[in-house]
């Protein structure tokens, strides 16, 4: 594998005809399997864009070209049009490209869609472009690439990385990335002219056209293909953690702790809100960051308005808790040569770097220093600076300011190459006058540190009392539990055929749950729903259930009482008021033809949509007195053909999912 990286300043159409030129002369171009083409332009001229790609795809053919508008360096308002071309040339095939419309479609749609992507390439079924318009046709040409029509190279089940490029019209990123699972995420939110209020516009874009409002995603899954994507941050919080109690929509928050957003900076930073209008020189040390497991995130916003409200490029939500961070220089750069010298024994072959401008505007003299660390260990490596950051990886992350996001390629084993290591950059060393503001941050973290310590000690007083009270509670569930169970066998004994029905749509309920992204708890909540969905058959007589043969209308009415008998039995039950969710609606259907309440779409609770795809494919698995159960291939079909009819199309992926993945046919065995 090889990178090339060209900084063409002033970029006009000779200067590209030229590095064009030189790129297609090079023995690595002609022998590669695959080249990507990752273009970041410092131009908003629609048009201009299209021209030059067209170019690109005119002269180096073999080229796939993703690209996205971005800011070079802060030149903003300068009047040169910078760009970076990055040229990744692979010895064999090791990426696909696909390209979601997201105009017209919620976020929850966007989701499921990418985690549609996601999977089919994990599956191996991906061609090397995909592109999910809104036109029908296009929807199905999607929909058989990604469900199992090959391409004549693919590129097997071993899924390394994602990188997206995302144009978005208030989106809430962090949702639609949660479609990739457990895959490694990096990339950039496209920066635009001007802020959106001022009409300012962002592309992202491909070989084929200029995009507004959509997602580039590529999937790297080379067989022989390393990568390893790293998160920096580096600043410390600080002060006490904050609540968004009030936002006017999830752009603009307006009250925090119930009081003027803006008050904020006022209070911890002495920056008027009212009067000066916000500057990032005023706050870039202090990003205020939100925790999702144990990651920080930072969330920057870019102005304020006179009443106090915050506005903000990434969506923020009531209840969600901030706190303000502070940054030294020497801390971050020093995690930053910790992660170079990591990158130094991966051995990379290529680069890339997610920047945000806050961080470089912060960093001023040392700012060069960051990249430098990296350019140590991968000459060519390439920078991308957009509105926002994107990265996600073990089950944290989303859309973010402040971060530095390496990623490092490699095909085939480390030490296979020699090459001189250059020294990586140092901050300077010796004695050095100490800036006021550094030893003022220096001074509030020690006083931070004293606090949460003494905080801290306060909690360990708190949890030794509660220890007892924790144990009670343990022993409390685990009781609930074998109650909940031995109803469940009840219950699935008045149906000769259907033995253990209960406890596996449970089971499987519980799993496609843990794929959504529900945490540990509401897992073990579904599972209990899971179990006592069909506790309302208790009231069913057993003639009606054990019938062998088709049942007549009234004896069908009798089966759809279930449900609301089910309810009213489990409503009773005041310590877990969620337990009848299950039993009521799991035989709602998401177009609304369902019952007993006729719900559609998200007015259908989610864990009832969940066990409505569990317990359709145990009942379509199992044996019954007139019939034999299905194999997994005609109940992957139905659950497919289901899709936004009977089912819920997020939970009916994760269930066709979990069908492929069940190569040996063992679900049933749990």
């Amino acid at each position: 594998m090889i990178q090339k990286s060209y900084h063409i300043e002033n970029y006009t159409k000779d200067k590209l005809v030229s590095v064009l030129t030189e790129v297609g002369e090079m023995e690595a171009y002609r022998d590669a399997a695959q080249v990507l083409l990752i273009v970041m332009e410092q131009n908003w001229d629609e048009a201009l864009i299209k021209e030059k790609c067209d170019l690109i795809r005119k002269i180096l053919p073999k080229v796939e070209v993703v690209g996205t508008t971005h800011v070079d360096e802060g030149l903003i308002d300068h009047e040169e049009k910078n760009c970076i071309l990055s040229f990744l040339m692979f010895t064999e095939p090791a990426f696909s490209v696909a390209r979601i419309d997201m105009a017209g479609r919620t976020d929850e749609e966007v989701r499921s869609i990418f985690s549609g992507v996601v999977h089919s390439a994990c599956a191996g079924y991906l061609k090397e472009a995909v592109h999910c318009s809104r036109d029908k046709a296009a929807e199905k040409a999607a929909h058989d690439d990604s469900h199992g029509v090959r391409s004549e190279r693919t590129h097997g089940n071993n899924i390394k990385a994602v990188m997206t490029l995302i144009q978005k019209v208030r989106r809430n990123t962090g949702l639609i990335l949660n479609g990739a699972g457990d895959v490694p995420v990096f990339g950039a939110d496209a920066a635009v002219s001007a802020f959106i209020e001022d009409g300012g516009v962002g592309f992202v874009f491909d070989a084929e056209g200029v995009y507004q409002d959509e997602l580039i995603a590529v999937l790297f899954c080379g067989e022989d293909l390393h990568v390893r994507v790293s998160y920096n941050f580096g600043w410390t919080p600080v002060g006490k953690t904050v609540t968004i109690t009030k936002v006017r929509d999830e752009y603009n928050v307006t009250e925090i702790d119930d009081r003027p957003a803006a008050e904020l900076y006022e209070k911890y930073l002495g920056v008027p809100y009212r009067t000066n209008p916000l500057s990032i020189l005023n706050i870039c040390e202090f990003p205020p960051v939100t925790v999702e497991n144990g990651l920080m995130m930072a969330r920057i916003p870019y102005a304020w308005n006179e009443d106090g409200t915050l506005r903000f490029m990434i969506s923020m939500h009531e209840g969600e808790q901030l706190r303000l961070t502070y940054g030294l220089p020497q801390q971050i750069f020093t995690q930053i040569n910790d992660d170079a010298e990591e990158f130094r024994q991966f051995e990379p072959q290529a680069m890339l770097m997610v920047i945000c401008l806050n961080r470089m505007i912060f960093l001023h003299d040392f700012e060069k220093l960051e990249i430098d660390a990296y350019r140590a260990v991968s000459p060519d490596a390439a920078f991308i600076h957009g509105n926002s950051e994107i990265y996600r990886k073990d089950g944290a992350g989303g859309e973010m300011h402040s971060a530095l996001i390496a990623v490092g390629f490699r095909e085939g084993s480390a030490g296979q190459e020699t090459r001189e290591a250059l020294p990586v950059p140092t901050l300077p060393q010796g004695p050095i006058e100490i800036p006021l503001p550094v030893r003022l941050m220096t001074f509030m973290r020690a006083v931070t540190s004293d606090l949460e310590q003494t905080t801290d000690e306060l909690i360990q007083l708190k949890d030794h009392l509660e220890d007892e009270v924790e144990i009670k509670t343990r022993e409390n569930e685990s009781l609930s539990l074998h109650v909940v169970q031995t109803l469940a066998e009840a219950i699935d004994a008045k149906d000769t055929y259907t033995i253990g029905h209960s406890s596996r749509v449970a089971s499987y309920s519980r799993q496609i749950a843990r794929i959504a992204g529900y945490s540990e708890k509401d897992q073990n909540d579904i599972y209990m729903m899971g179990l006592l969905h069909d506790v309302g058959k208790i009231g069913v007589p057993d003639a009606v259930i054990n019938k062998p043969g088709s049942l007549t209308d009234e004896e069908f009415n009798e089966i759809k009482k279930h449900p609301v008998m089910g309810a009213r039995i489990l409503r009773a039950i005041k310590e877990m008021p969620k337990l009848m969710t299950g039993a009521r609606w799991h035989h709602e259907r998401y177009n609304g033809t369902g019952y007993p309440d006729g719900l559609a779409g998200n007015e259908i609770p989610e864990e009832a949509r969940i066990i409505a795809v569990a317990d359709a494919y145990d009942a379509m698995t199992s044996n019954r007195s007139y019939r034999r159960g299905m194999d997994q291939a005609r109940v992957r079909e139905q659950i497919e053909k289901g899709k936004g009819t009977q089912f819920d199309p997020r939970f009916a992926d994760i269930m066709i999912s979990m069908i492929d993945s069940d190569t040996e046919f063992r679900m049933r065995e749990h």
